[in-house]
C-alpha cells in the first residue's frame, strides 16, 4: 500500500520534479529507502536524486555500517536534504563511467535501517566486445582476447572512444613461430604492454573513415600509418580483414599481422642471423654446435634492458660474415665443409659469442643450467668504449672506439665492425669483416697415444639432435655430433696409460640411422656401435686406455644399464661389491643403454646392489650382467618388473685345488681345473710339467 501511495503522489508531482530535476531517471529517496532501490542505465544517461520525506544524503565513498570504501569507478556525494511532499530536488548525476555503483545514505541511522541503492552502469564495451568477434565462425582473436585483457583492460573498460587493431590467431602464431616462443611465452617480452598499446589509437575511426596517408596517434604514442591497397585497407604493413566491430566505447579492426613500434625487436638473435643472405657459414656452424635454441629463447628484461631471468642471454653476437669465415678457412688450408667439421669449430664460433658466464659441465655428465655473474646485459655499440668483454672460451675480447669505426681485439687478431645493433629481444648481432682468430692449439698425444672417435649417419639430417660425451677419467672432454648436412664427424683425442673413458650416449631422436666407433692408437676398434630399429643406442663406460696387463685378472664382465624409453636410471645407480667392499657406482643419467666394464679376478664375489628407486615407470627400467664369451651371468631386465639386488656371482670359480709344489715333476700328470662356466682353465701336459691357463681359449698364464 505504501509503494501505491508513493507512486501516486510522483504521478502527481510529476511536472514539478521534472522542472526542478530534468534527467533521464529518477531515484526517490524517502524515510529509510531509495525507490528504486536496483537501477540499470546506460552509461552517459544521467539519474535525479529526490527527496520527498526526511532528512537523507547519498554516500557513495564509504559503506557507513562497515566503513569499508565502495570502490565505485567514480566517487559521488550528495549532501543532507530534507524532504518535503513536493520533492527536493537533491541533485543529478550523470554516470558516464561504465560499472557497478553502491550507495547508501548515511545521515543518522538511515544505513543500519537498509536505506540503500545499486546503480548498474552497464554498458557493451570493447571487453564484452572481444569474445563476441571471438565467437564469430570466419574471425579467431582468441589469443588476442586474452593479451588486451591481460594488459589494457583500462583501455577496453574506458570512456574512449579507441579503435583497436587487433591482430588475430594465425598472426599471433606467426610472430611466436618467428621469436620461436611458446603459447604464453610472447607475455614476457620486454614492454609487452606497451607493444599492445601501440594497437590501440585514440579516437573512433570506421573504416569508412580510413583514408590514404592517414596517420593515427597509437595509445604507445607513436604513430600509426594508414595506407591502401586492392584489398582495402593497412596500419602500417598489416592488413586490415575484418572491420567495424563496435562497443558503445570504440571499434575493433581485425588484422593478419602483429604491430610492434620502432623501440621493440621483431626477432631473435637467431632469426637475424639466419635471415642475413651474408650469414650462412655462421647459420650453419651454430646448428652443427646445437646453440640455435638458446640463441632463439627468451631472456626477460627488466625495465632497463637488463636480464634478470636465469637465461640463456641475452647475447651479443659478432657476427663474421660468409666472405670472412671462407677467407679464414683457405688461411688454415681448409675447405667450409673442413671448417665445419672441424672439432675447432666450438673455439672458433665462441670467440664470437658474449654472455654472463660459460656453461660449466661437469660429473656425472649433466649439462649445467646457464648460469650467470652480476649484471647481463647485450653490448650496444654505446657501450663498447672503454669495456672488456669475455667471450665464451673464456678470453678477452677489447674495443677500439674511433669517431668512424670501431674495432673488437682477440686474443690474435682485430676485426672491425661493419654493420652495428642489430638489436634482437634476447640480445645484440654485431657484423664483422673478419673471424676472431682463435688460439689452436695442436691436439697433443697422450702416453697412450691419439685416439679417434668416428661418428657416422646415413642420412642427411646427421644425428638429428643425439649426441657422444666423451669422458675421461670422470671428466667430460668434449661432447659431439654429426650437424645437419653432414654424415661424418672425426674427433680424435690424446689419452695416458690407464686412463678411463666413458663414452655417454645423449638420444634425442635420430639413434636409427647413427653409428659410432672408438679407434685407439694402433688402428684397433675398441669400441663400435650401428643403429638399427631394433637396437638402442648404446655408451660405454670403464674403457682402459692401455691398460697394464694384470696376470690376475681372469675374466672382464660388462654390465649393461638399460632403459626402454631412453629415461636412464636418473637418482639411481647400479652398486658394485666386490667381497663384500664397495668397489664402484654404475651410473646412466640419461639413455637407453649403458655399458661398463669391470675386471674380475679368480674367486672374486660379487654383490649388485640397485640403490634408490628408478625415476618412473620403474618397469622400463633393468640391468644384464655378461661374461666375456657372451655368456649372461644376471638378467634383471624384465617387463613390468623394476629390477632387483643380485647378491653372491662369482665369474672365475675354481672347482679344484691344486698344490703344484706336491705334484711329482719326474712322473706324467694330468690336472685340470674348470672354471664355473665349465671352461678348462689348468691343464697339465705330458712330459715335462707345463701347466697352461687359458681365458676362452687364449693363455694368459704359464707355470713350469
Amino acid at each position: 500500500m505504501r509503494s501505491f501511495l508513493l507512486f501516486l503522489s510522483l504521478i502527481i508531482q510529476m511536472p514539478l520534479i521534472f522542472a526542478q530535476c530534468d534527467a533521464d531517471h529518477i531515484v526517490i529517496l524517502n524515510n529509510f529507502e531509495f525507490v528504486p532501490s536496483e537501477l540499470v542505465i546506460v552509461p552517459g544517461e544521467s539519474v535525479a536524486f529526490i527527496n520527498i520525506e526526511g532528512i537523507h544524503n547519498l554516500n557513495g565513498i564509504n559503506n557507513s555500517i562497515t566503513g569499508d570504501y565502495f570502490n565505485n569507478p567514480v566517487d559521488y556525494f550528495l549532501d543532507d536534504t530534507t524532504g518535503t511532499p513536493e520533492g527536493v530536488c537533491m541533485g543529478i548525476i550523470e554516470f558516464d563511467t561504465p560499472g557497478i555503483y553502491n550507495f547508501d545514505s548515511s545521515y543518522g541511522f538511515d544505513a543500519q535501517s537498509g536505506m540503500s541503492l545499486t546503480i548498474n552502469s552497464d554498458a557493451f564495451v570493447l571487453e564484452d566486445l572481444f569474445a563476441e568477434v571471438d565467437a564469430l565462425d570466419s574471425v579467431s582473436i582468441w589469443q588476442s582476447q586474452y593479451a588486451f585483457q591481460a594488459y589494457t583492460s583500462s583501455y577496453l573498460n574506458g570512456d574512449g572512444p579507441y579503435t583497436i587493431f587487433v591482430p588475430n590467431d594465425d598472426a599471433v602464431a606467426d610472430i611466436l613461430n618467428v621469436l620461436s616462443l611458446g603459447q604464453f611465452g610472447i607475455f614476457d617480452l620486454p614492454n609487452f604492454g606497451e607493444i599492445l598499446e601501440y594497437h590501440i589509437a585514440e579516437g573512433l575511426y570506421f573504416e569508412d573513415d580510413l583514408y590514404d596517408g592517414l596517420m593515427l596517434t597509437s595509445a604507445q604514442g607513436q604513430e600509426l600509418t594508414i595506407t591502401e591497397n586492392e584489398s582495402g585497407f593497412l596500419v602500417d604493413n598489416a592488413q586490415i580483414v575484418n572491420s567495424n566491430y563496435t562497443a558503445y566505447n570504440g571499434v575493433i579492426h581485425v588484422i593478419d599481422q602483429c604491430l610492434a613500434p620502432s623501440s621493440s625487436p621483431e626477432a631473435s638473435v637467431m632469426q637475424i642471423i639466419a635471415d642475413s643472405p651474408d650469414h650462412e657459414i655462421l647459420e650453419e656452424a651454430i646448428l652443427a654446435l646445437g646453440l640455435d635454441d638458446e640463441f632463439s629463447s627468451l631472456v626477460i628484461l627488466d625495465n632497463d634492458g637488463v636480464g634478470i631471468d636465469y637465461g640463456p642471454g641475452p647475447w651479443t653476437i659478432f657476427a663474421p660474415t660468409d666472405e670472412a669465415f671462407e677467407l679464414f678457412a683457405e688461411e688454415m688450408g681448409w675447405t667450409v665443409y673442413d671448417l665445419i667439421e672441424s672439432q675447432f669449430l666450438s673455439n672458433i664460433i665462441n670467440q664470437h659469442i658474449v654472455n654472463g658466464c660459460v656453461d660449466d659441465f661437469n660429473f656425472p655428465y649433466e649439462i649445467d643450467e646457464y648460469c650467470y655473474e652480476g649484471i647481463n646485459e647485450p653490448l650496444l655499440s654505446t657501450d663498447l668504449e672503454f669495456n672488456i668483454a669475455t667471450n665464451l672460451d673464456g678470453e678477452s675480447l677489447q674495443f677500439i672506439v674511433n669517431e668512424n669505426s670501431i674495432s673488437v681485439v682477440g686474443q690474435q687478431n682485430t676485426v672491425e665492425i661493419i654493420v652495428t645493433d642489430l638489436v634482437a629481444y634476447n640480445g645484440v648481432v654485431h657484423v664483422i669483416d673478419a673471424v676472431i682468430t682463435p688460439k689452436l692449439e695442436e691436439i697433443q698425444a697422450g702416453s697412450c697415444d691419439l685416439w679417434t672417435l668416428e661418428l657416422t649417419s646415413s642420412i642427411e639430417e646427421g644425428w638429428s639432435g643425439d649426441a657422444l660425451g666423451v669422458v675421461i677419467n670422470n671428466t667430460l672432454l668434449e661432447t659431439i655430433t654429426v650437424s645437419e648436412g653432414s654424415q661424418e664427424l672425426i674427433y680424435q683425442f690424446g689419452v695416458d696409460n690407464n686412463d678411463i673413458i666413458d663414452l655417454i650416449y645423449f638420444a634425442d631422436g635420430g639413434s636409427s640411422y647413427n653409428a659410432y666407433k672408438l679407434i685407439d692408437g694402433e688402428g684397433q676398434v675398441i669400441v663400435q656401435w650401428t643403429g638399427n630399429f631394433n637396437n638402442s643406442p648404446t655408451g660405454y663406460s670403464g674403457i682402459y686406455a692401455c691398460e697394464a696387463y694384470d696376470p690376475d685378472i681372469c675374466e672382464k664382465i660388462t654390465i649393461e644399464l638399460i632403459n626402454e624409453l631412453g629415461y636412464g636410471w636418473p637418482y639411481s645407480s647400479l652398486d658394485v661389491y666386490r667381497n663384500g667392499s664397495y668397489d664402484q657406482s654404475i651410473e646412466m643419467p640419461i639413455g637407453y643403454s649403458q655399458i661398463t666394464q669391470i675386471n674380475s679376478y679368480e674367486n672374486d664375489s660379487f654383490d649388485f646392489i640397485v640403490n634408490t628407486q628408478l625415476m618412473f615407470p620403474e618397469e622400463l627400467g633393468g640391468y644384464k650382467i655378461r661374461s666375456e664369451s657372451g655368456t649372461t651371468l644376471v638378467d634383471e631386465d624384465n617387463v613390468n618388473e623394476a629390477p632387483e639386488s643380485i647378491y653372491n656371482i662369482v665369474v672365475c670359480e675354481s672347482d679344484v685345488n691344486v698344490n703344484l709344489d706336491e705334484i711329482d715333476s719326474n712322473s706324467p700328470n694330468l690336472v685340470k681345473m674348470i672354471d664355473v662356466l665349465g671352461r678348462t682353465q689348468i691343464e697339465h701336459l705330458e712330459g715335462n710339467l707345463l701347466f697352461y691357463i687359458y681365458d676362452d681359449g687364449k693363455v694368459i698364464k704359464t707355470y713350469k
